[in-house]
């Protein structure tokens, strides 16, 4: 039985380009899932670039997807942040501290 720990060994195939990977077992069916996602825009694209070449392509799909991951990272950033900032709001209250209104607004009393 396989544990959190442990890895496999699988290869993927990202536009006819064989690569193999090393996972922790319990992440084989996302690897698996990005494999598909990637060729499926790859094959999309390619009938909607017919003139691009496999490299052009593999570029703007790196691209597309750089760009995915940093607009999630800075929601991401965004609404950690935002969390901290309810924690401590919520740390004041637990000990019994008026809770400031943010910077610019009026108390609501």
């Amino acid at each position: 039985m396989a544990t959190l720990k442990d890895t496999v060994k699988i290869e993927i195939n990202i536009a006819g380009e064989f690569i193999k990977l090393t996972v922790p077992y319990d992440k084989q069916d996302s690897v698996r899932e990005c494999e598909k996602a990637i060729n499926d825009l790859y094959s999309q694209w390619r009938r909607k670039f017919p003139r691009k070449t496999p490299s052009e392509l593999i570029a703007m799909i790196a691209y597309q997807y750089a760009s995915f991951f940093l607009e999630l990272s800075g929601r991401y950033d965004a609404l950690t942040a935002e969390l901290h900032s309810i924690s401590s709001e919520l740390d004041s209250i637990a000990e019994g501290k008026q809770p400031q209104p943010p910077a610019g607004e009026d108390a609501p009393f």
